[in-house]
C-alpha cells in the first residue's frame, strides 16, 4: 500500500475523518445543547462529501506545505463546494435535512479544525520526526543520476554523494559529489553519516561492493536496488535501468490468477458499466446531437486498438474530429489539434467522449482500469524501439489507469515510455486498493481536465 498511498496522507485522511465525525456530533451541542444532527445516513453522506472534497482538493499532497495561505485556501474551498453539495442533497431529501444555524456551525468547525489538524500536524512532523533520510548512491552512472534525479529537491531524502569502483569517476564535480569506491561505504557506516543505500548499477555487481553493501544492511542501514527504490519513489517502473532477470524475479500481481484478478475485477466492470451507460443516457443524447449538429459525418468513432495478449478489436467513442480528420495514415494526436471540432474540445476537456466505451468494457474487450489501448499502426514501432513494451499487453487495457492519471496525454514516442513506465507499475502492483485510488484520482482529473487533448 505504502507504493501508491503514502502512510503520512493515510494518518491524515483518518485525522480528517475523526474531525468531521466530532464536528457533526458537536454542532447540535453547540446550537441547542443537545440533541443529535441528523440520521446515520446523513452522518454517512456528510463525511464521505468532505472527505471526497478534501481529496479533490488536493488536501493530502504535501509537497505544497500546510502553512501557506494556498493551503488555508484549498480547505476553504473545499469546505464550501462540500457544503453546497450537502444543502443541495438535505433539500432534495427531507429525510437528511437539518437546521441552518447547525449546518453552517458544522462547515465551520469542520473549517477551522481541519486547518489547525494540518498545522499541528506539520509541526509535530518537522519537531519530532526525523526531517529526511540521508542516502548514498553507488554507482555515479547514468541509473545513479537517475535516482539522484528523482530524489532532488525531496525534503524527506538528502543525497550524502556517490561512490563508485571506477577511478575514473572519483572527484568528480556532480552534485553532490562522488566520495570514493565502495569502500568509503564502511567509513560512513562507521561515521554514521548514511541512513540508506541505493544499488544504483545495473550491470553486474563486483565483491567488493556488494561485500560493504552487505555490511551496511546488517548494521541497520536500508539497501535496496535502483529499479525498487526508483519505483517506490516516483510510481513508475525505470525501463530503461531493468533487466528480464529483474523482471522475472519480482513478483507481478497483475498476471497472477487471483479472485480478484480473475472473477470480481469483471465483475466490478459489467456493473460500473451497466450503471455507467443508464446513468450517463442523458448526457449521451445531447452529445450525439451535438456532434451530429457540428459536422457532417457519423455520431461514433470506431477505430481499431491492440488490446489484451494482441487481440485487436474496435474501440468506440463519440467523433471528436472531422469526419475525414485523419485521410489514410495514422498520426498522433497533437496539441490543439486543428481536426477537434468546437463540440469535440467541450466532450474531450469533460471526457464524455469516452463514455461509449462501456461497451467495449461489457464486451470483456476492456476493463474500466488498465494500460490504455494502443493503434495496432503504432505498436509494432514501438516494440521495437521501446524496451518491453508489449507486457503492457498482459492485462486488458482501461478506460482510464495509473499513466492516465499521472501523465499528461501522449503523442510521441517520448511519451509512451514515459507511460508505459507507470503501466508496469500498475501491472506489477495491481490491486483493489489500487484501482480504488486510480478511480478516485480519476474524478479529479475529469474536474481539472488534466491531460485533455
Amino acid at each position: 500500500m505504502s507504493k501508491h498511498i503514502p502512510k503520512k496522507a493515510l494518518l491524515l485522511f483518518i485525522g480528517d475523518a475523526l474531525i468531521v465525525s466530532l464536528s457533526y456530533r458537536l454542532s447540535p451541542e453547540i446550537r441547542y445543547g443537545e440533541g443529535a444532527f441528523g440520521p446515520a445516513p446523513g452522518f454517512i453522506l456528510t463525511v464521505g462529501m468532505y472527505i471526497f472534497a478534501f481529496y479533490l482538493a488536493d488536501l493530502y499532497d504535501f509537497g505544497a506545505g500546510f502553512r501557506s495561505a494556498k493551503s488555508l485556501a484549498r480547505v476553504i474551498a473545499s469546505v464550501l463546494a462540500a457544503s453546497t453539495v450537502l444543502a443541495a442533497s438535505y433539500f432534495l431529501v427531507p429525510g437528511l435535512k437539518a437546521g441552518r444555524g447547525i449546518f453552517f456551525i458544522n462547515a465551520g468547525l469542520i473549517c477551522a479544525l481541519i486547518f489547525s489538524w494540518r498545522l499541528g500536524f506539520g509541526w509535530f512532523f518537522a519537531k519530532f520526526i526525523k526531517g529526511h533520510k540521508r542516502l548514498v548512491i553507488a554507482g555515479a552512472g547514468r541509473a545513479g543520476k537517475t535516482v539522484y534525479e528523482a530524489v532532488k529537491g525531496r525534503p524527506d531524502y538528502k543525497v550524502v554523494g556517490f561512490v563508485d569502483d571506477d577511478p575514473q569517476k572519483h572527484g568528480l564535480s556532480y552534485s553532490p559529489r562522488v566520495l570514493g569506491d565502495s569502500s568509503t561505504l564502511g567509513n560512513l557506516l562507521s561515521g554514521r553519516e548514511m541512513d540508506a543505500v541505493v544499488i544504483a548499477i545495473t550491470h553486474l555487481k563486483g565483491p567488493e561492493l556488494l561485500k560493504h553493501a552487505l555490511n551496511c544492511k546488517m548494521n541497520g542501514v536500508d539497501v535496496c536496488d535502483m529499479p525498487s527504490f526508483y519505483e517506490e519513489l516516483t510510481g513508475k517502473v525505470p525501463v530503461e535501468h531493468v533487466d528480464d532477470f529483474w523482471l522475472v524475479n519480482m513478483p507481478v500481481a497483475g498476471v497472477r490468477r487471483t479472485i480478484y484478478n480473475t472473477k470480481l475485477k469483471r465483475m466490478l466492470d459489467m456493473a460500473f458499466s451497466v450503471s455507467g451507460l443508464l446513468l450517463s443516457l442523458p448526457v449521451s443524447l445531447i452529445t450525439a446531437l451535438a456532434v451530429k449538429l457540428q459536422s457532417k459525418g457519423p455520431v461514433f468513432y470506431r477505430q481499431k486498438r491492440t488490446g489484451h495478449n494482441g487481440r485487436v478489436f474496435e474501440i468506440i467513442k463519440f467523433r471528436s474530429m472531422k469526419a475525414d480528420a485523419e485521410g489514410r495514415a495514422a498520426v498522433w494526436a497533437q496539441e490543439n489539434d486543428p481536426r477537434v471540432t468546437r463540440v469535440g474540445r467541450v466532450i474531450r476537456k469533460m471526457r464524455i467522449d469516452e463514455i461509449p466505451q462501456m461497451w467495449n468494457v461489457l464486451r470483456g474487450e476492456m476493463s474500466f482500469i488498465g494500460p490504455r489501448p494502443e493503434r495496432p499502426e503504432f505498436i509494432q514501432q514501438l516494440c521495437e524501439e521501446i524496451p518491453f513494451y508489449s507486457l503492457r499487453h498482459a492485462v486488458k487495457p482501461g478506460i482510464t489507469g495509473w499513466a492516465q492519471v499521472n501523465y499528461r496525454y501522449g503523442a510521441s514516442k517520448e511519451d509512451a515510455m514515459e507511460k508505459l513506465r507507470y503501466e508496469l507499475f500498475y501491472i506489477k502492483n495491481l490491486s483493489p486498493l489500487l484501482d480504488m485510488h486510480i478511480l478516485l484520482k480519476t474524478l479529479r482529473v475529469i474536474l481539472s481536465g488534466f491531460g485533455a487533448r
